[in-house]
Formats: structure tokens, C-alpha cells, sequence
């Protein structure tokens, strides 16, 4: 197989950290690259003023190793030499001017007063040249992909857990299915017996009654419901076995499911299928939190 086909089956999370250093004649690069749950990619690069260039190229670096989660590198250069020119002429000639002042004020200069001048210390930026460039670039791919490889196994560690979770849910929705067939003929009991309860008697119809009594129970199957909620499991499951970016697919997955187990809560009217219920959503909105950090 592949090295391709094997990272399609993986299933990545959104949160990882990486670190990498290089060094270069002007001193240690360091990018640090950490990553959080986001809806799409969002990129934000911090890199000092004389490595703005790079900014672009480091942003196609992280499109190119992830597809969701905001992405945030940042690059440093350690233990660089300052590079400062001294013009001393001017500070002789600000010198002497303020000397003429400070006597007739009867005050002294100092070397802070000079300064305060300007354009006697001037401090200059080495320019990145293409060793440098280099360097920094190679720093910030292995950072990438140390976060990458952290997202990767926290990523399977929550497949594990989803792949657990599920499969309790699977195990309730057994258990609903179980009940399923009864939900009919137990909702016809329960509205027969409340209307003989009201003592209508000839006041209606037997047959209308009758009819209308058919109508309300056959509105309590859930057998629909019950199979469009195991088919949204099982693509929930073959999605998770199929890796790559699926956070998207399993948040709509999960919407379904959401949505046939509330109607089979509504419409069975059985007791111990609302307590099925009840025990399905909360395990599946920790499933929906989890969900939330795959990208």
C-alpha cells in the first residue's frame, strides 16, 4: 500500500503541537507550530519584520500537510549578533552644541542627552540570504510535520473512543428495536382504553372510532425511523474506518442521528423506549464532543 493510501486512512485530530531549530551564521532559528479545533484552516504565521517574504511559502507549507484547524507557526531567531553603526562626528558636534546650553543653564550633559538627539546609534538588520532561507524553511516543514504526526495519534486515539462510543449506542438502539413492534398494538390499547375510560357511548360512531383509533397507533411505528438510524450508524463507523478529513461527514452523520432518535422518542409513546431515548442522546452528544476535534 502506498504511503498515500495508508494517510487517507487516517484519522487526524485538530490539535497538535510541533518544535523545530536550526542554526545559521546569524544565530538559532526556532518555529513552533501549534494547531486548535477550527471549522475550516486558519493560518496566522508570526515572523520577525526581516522574514516577511517567507510568509507566503510557510502558509502553502501548512495547506499542504493539513485541511482543517487554525494553525498558528512562529519563527524566531535567537542569539543574533546586533548590527549598530556609531556616528561619532555627530555625536561631537550634538555634544559641544548642548554643552554651549547646558553652561548658560548651569546644567551638565550626559550621554542620554545626546542620544536622545537621534541619528547617532544606527542599528541595522542583517538581510536572510539564501542559506538562511533555507535553513528556516527546512525548521518550519519539520516542526509541520511533528505536529502533524501529533495530530495523527491523538486523531486514532478518538477514533478508538468513537468507535466504543458507538458501539454503545448501537447496543441501546438494539434495544429500541427489540420494542419497536409492540409500539403499534401498545398505543391502540392505551387510546382504546382511555376512550372507554371517557364513556362515549353512542355518541360516536364505533366504525369512525374505530378508524380514528387505527390512524393514532399506526402514527406510534417507529420501524422507519428505527432502520434510516441504523444506516446513519453504520456510515458513521464506515466513514471512521475509512480515515482522512471526515469531521464534516461525522458532524452530519451525527444530525441524523439526532434527528431519528427524537422522532422515536416522539412517536412511540412506550415508557422504556423514552428511557432508551433519554440514554441515547447523552451518549451521543459526547460523541458530538468529540467529533468536534476531528478534522
Amino acid at each position: 500500500m502506498s504511503r498515500k493510501s495508508k494517510d487517507e486512512r487516517i484519522v487526524a485530530s485538530m490539535t497538535g503541537y510541533g518544535r523545530a531549530t536550526g542554526e545559521t551564521d546569524s544565530g538559532r532559528v526556532t518555529v513552533e507550530v501549534r494547531s486548535l479545533n477550527h471549522r475550516h484552516l486558519d493560518t496566522m504565521v508570526r515572523v520577525p519584520r526581516s522574514m516577511m517574504h517567507l510568509d507566503p511559502e510557510i502558509r502553502s507549507m501548512v495547506r499542504k500537510k493539513v485541511s482543517r484547524g487554525k494553525v498558528e507557526v512562529f519563527l524566531t531567531l535567537e542569539d543574533r549578533p546586533l548590527d549598530f553603526d556609531i556616528d561619532s562626528e555627530r555625536a561631537l558636534e550634538v555634544a559641544k552644541a548642548l554643552e554651549n546650553v547646558a553652561t548658560a543653564i548651569g546644567d551638565k550633559v550626559r550621554l542620554e542627552h545626546i542620544l536622545a538627539v537621534g541619528e547617532i546609534v544606527q542599528t541595522s538588520e542583517r538581510e536572510v540570504d539564501e542559506e538562511i532561507t533555507v535553513i528556516i524553511l527546512q525548521a518550519a516543514d519539520q516542526a509541520l510535520e511533528e505536529m502533524v504526526e501529533h495530530r495523527r495519534v491523538e486523531g486514532m486515539a478518538l477514533a478508538r473512543d468513537l468507535v466504543s462510543r458507538m458501539d454503545e449506542l448501537k447496543a441501546i438502539s438494539r434495544g429500541i428495536e427489540e420494542m419497536a413492534p409492540d409500539a403499534p398494538d401498545r398505543a391502540r390499547r392505551n387510546i382504546s382504553q382511555y376512550l372507554a375510560d371517557l364513556d362515549l357511548g353512542e355518541r360516536v360512531e364505533p366504525q369512525r372510532l374505530e378508524m380514528e383509533v387505527a390512524m393514532l397507533a399506526q402514527r406510534s411505528d417507529i420501524a422507519e425511523e428505527i432502520i434510516r438510524l441504523r444506516t446513519h450508524q453504520d456510515s458513521f463507523r464506515e466513514a471512521l474506518s475509512s480515515g482522512g478529513v471526515i469531521g464534516r461527514r461525522l458532524d452530519f452523520l451525527i444530525q441524523e442521528i439526532q434527528r431519528e432518535i427524537n422522532t422515536i422518542g416522539s412517536k412511540s409513546g412506550i415508557p422504556e423506549i423514552s428511557e432508551w431515548v433519554v440514554d441515547f442522546k447523552t451518549g451521543l452528544e459526547k460523541v458530538r464532543e468529540q467529533v468536534q476535534n476531528i478534522e
